[in-house]
């Protein structure tokens, strides 16, 4: 599930990641677009964009509308400026727990301006997968922007009991946390909602209607052409290297 705002170029840099699964099983990856002055557009089987005229007025009910029409029942977060290596799907459907009906890794790799960190602990949300039993009995997000995904997460405690997240050897981490160095915008950077302030979606729509006026964000019909910046396999592969031999020496 996939949620995107004016960001295309990240965009296809999570569609390349989608496409380069090792998964053999039946997916799709699921986009939803509120900005109303791009159409994206992308052809290819297993990737559906939808694209509707009128923003959500939180991510959180966008997330739950993009829920609402994934055609599956496994569902994963699959946000448009991470990047997921190949292994993601293949890995998450076979630790997936069918009693707790979640699956999580405690850690991820964080990537700041080119330059990996970690492993690293945070509640990395976009790293997830979970039933629509679950997601239908905790009644789905909170219609909130900041702080959605951390809500989502405590209400899965609830129900599943703490300790919910699994434990990961570093060579199977598949999920690229990324921060500094896209060229966009983050929500969390705006913070929490607070009454009688703008919201964090209203501070991002600011945001990408001067980068709209400014030509430096194309506006109308969009082709996504999926590629990755750089490998981040061989990228990652070389990290670990690097920092098992630091920890031998």
């Amino acid at each position: 599930m996939c949620l995107t705002y004016g960001r295309p170029h990240l965009l296809a840099e999570a569609v390349e990641s989608f496409l380069r699964q090792d998964y053999s099983g039946t997916k799709e990856l699921l986009v939803l677009n509120d900005l109303d002055c791009q159409t994206l557009r992308f052809d290819h089987p297993e990737v559906r964009i939808v694209n509707i005229p009128a923003r959500f007025h939180t991510v959180g009910e966008k997330r739950n509308a993009c829920a609402a029409l994934a055609r599956h029942d496994l569902l994963f977060v699959w946000d448009d400026d991470d990047i997921y290596l190949p292994h993601r799907l293949s890995y998450s459907v076979k630790m997936f727990d069918p009693v707790k009906r979640f699956f999580k890794p405690h850690s991820a790799l964080a990537l700041n301006n080119g330059a990996l960190k970690g492993p690293e602990r945070n509640l990395f949300h976009s790293g997830s997968c979970w039933s629509r039993s679950l997601f239908d009995q905790v009644r789905g997000y909170a219609h909130i922007n900041s702080g959605q995904d951390l809500e989502i997460e405590l209400l899965f405690e609830k129900v599943i009991g703490k300790g919910k997240n699994s434990d990961i050897k570093p060579e199977d981490i598949f999920y690229i946390y990324r921060w500094a160095g896209t060229g966009s915008f983050h929500l969390s950077g705006f913070g929490r909602d607070k009454p009688g302030e703008k919201s964090g979606n209203q501070k991002v729509g600011e945001t990408v209607q001067k980068k709209i006026k400014s030509g430096d964000l194309q506006s109308g019909e969009i082709w996504i052409n999926p590629h990755w910046q750089c490998d981040y396999v061989e990228l990652v592969a070389d990290y670990l290297f690097k920092a098992t031999l630091s920890a031998v020496q």
